[in-house]
């Protein structure tokens, strides 16, 4: 995987794996390391990834590898911090595989995937060329109201979004499945 392919990955799934981490109860101070953590499992087992129908896709494969990381931080954690009984710690370790599954829902992940690719296209087009995406396949409006609320052509509009269309598909036909 090459360098832009790899960033573009961990800009993608890092702030995912990080919310995992949150909503797991790992403190926000200890979350990046498990993210590092997660990703560094992720660069050692890439290679050997393939795709499975029928048992999963990469979100699946980084959620186990993320559960297997917090279920580490808890357990070490455990060990220095004196799990006596009844303590806090003790507590979330012994219901942290519950709500971390919770929290990898197929859709929660997607819709954040989502929010990044949309925001990261964004950033490569004029606010104008988005806007008329937006209005045109977001608020459903036609290319008149389009071309009336930003002030650019019909033929202009038709091709905003035709481009912003054309990279939106590539980003996510670029991400692993």
């Amino acid at each position: 995987m090459d360098s832009e392919s790899w960033s573009r990955l961990v800009n993608t799934f890092a702030p995912i794996v990080y919310l995992w981490c949150r909503t797991s109860g790992v403190r926000s101070s200890e979350s990046p390391d498990i993210v590092q953590n997660v990703f560094t499992s992720v660069a050692r087992g890439i290679g050997s990834f393939e795709r499975q129908k029928d048992q999963g896709s990469f979100r699946s494969w980084l959620a186990t590898i993320t559960r297997n990381q917090i279920r580490d931080h808890f357990r070490k954690k455990s060990q220095i911090e004196s799990a006596v009984g009844g303590t806090e710690a003790w507590d979330r370790l012994q219901h942290e595989p519950d709500e971390l599954d919770s929290t990898i829902a197929p859709e929660n992940v997607t819709s954040a995937i989502n929010r990044r690719v949309l925001d990261s296209v964004q950033a490569e087009f004029e606010p104008q060329t988005w806007q008329a995406f937006w209005l045109t396949v977001v608020d459903g409006k036609n290319t008149a109201e389009a071309s009336e609320a930003t002030g650019i052509s019909t033929a202009s509009i038709y091709q905003a979004k035709s481009r912003v269309l054309r990279r939106l598909r590539a980003r996510l036909a670029e991400l692993p499945d």
